[in-house]
């Protein structure tokens, strides 16, 4: 008898060369082949549901196509539901539907019955369906905001691990960041724009606003932009370290970075600038 796995290269829902990666995927995350292949993007998890119902002859239903009632949705209590990954979805006289994850665990069915005392028919719907559809009928659960109580007794954390030992000087300069960090892998390549606000005194730090929060210690590229009273005619590169990132509204972010190789042409252009906007501020 041939494997699901084998089932799902026959049905040409993948190639085999895509049976391989995710096994060796599966292996390396130490985790089953069906969390391979929705990691690596091969089959989504509506996809592989949907195989499952189609072999166990057990129907997938897509909850989002139906309307669950108060009265259904309280006929079985909320934490079952999130341990077991299961939902009502409507009752027909004496028998109960309800989305699962693993409509054949038994006793996930025998408990519904017990709790209930109606027939159970188990479908089959995405773990995300159903996670979704929870959220939705019971409210997001409690412990998602737990933060409130620590921010209550303990105050925001606003200050700043960063030494301005110096005099900070406005700047407002277009600039390219690359995050240039092995330890720090973004899921795209392309540079993060961002706007400087000030600079150290003696240029060796640069303040500026970006949308994307980078930590602390990580290593990165800057590429400030030509602008006009600029005697640099083409972009200026120089690599640093960010020493804090500051969370602002509207998720942006402050970063302090310190230069690490900055040439001294360069860091006078940058003082001059500065002291231009302030002259003429």
């Amino acid at each position: 008898m041939e494997s699901l796995e084998e089932k799902l290269i026959q049905d040409k829902r993948i190639t085999p060369e895509q049976l391989a990666l995710a096994r060796k995927e599966a292996k390396r995350l130490g985790k089953s082949f069906w969390v391979a292949l929705a990691k690596l993007g091969i089959l989504s998890q509506e996809d592989i549901a949907i195989f499952f119902a189609q072999e166990s002859g057990i129907p997938y239903v897509r909850i989002s196509d139906y309307q669950i009632t108060d009265e259904v949705i309280r006929l079985v209590d909320e934490d079952f539901c999130r341990q077991n990954l299961v939902i009502p979805l409507f009752k027909i006289n004496n028998t109960l539907f309800v989305a699962c994850v693993n409509p054949l665990d038994t006793t996930v069915v025998d408990s519904l019955l017990s709790k209930t005392g109606f027939d159970i028919e188990p479908l089959i719907a995405s773990p995300y369906s159903i996670s979704q559809a929870q959220d939705y009928c019971y409210g997001l659960e409690d412990r998602l905001f737990n933060l409130e109580r620590f921010v209550l007794k303990q105050g925001a954390m606003r200050s700043l691990p960063f030494s301005r030992a110096s005099e900070r000087i406005p700047l407002k300069v277009p600039v390219w960041l690359c995050v240039e960090d092995k330890r720090l892998v973004l899921k795209y390549s392309s540079p993060i724009e961002g706007t400087t606000r000030d600079i150290s005194s003696e240029g060796t730090a640069v303040g500026l606003n970006i949308l994307l929060f980078i930590p602390k210690g990580a290593m990165v590229m800057l590429e400030f932009k030509s602008t006009k009273g600029s005697s640099f005619k083409s972009a200026i590169k120089t690599k640093g370290e960010v020493v804090y990132c500051r969370m602002e509204e509207g998720l942006r972010y402050f970063l302090g970075i310190r230069f690490i190789d900055i040439e001294d042409p360069v860091r006078r252009e940058l003082l001059k600038l500065a002291e231009q906007k302030q002259a003429s501020g």
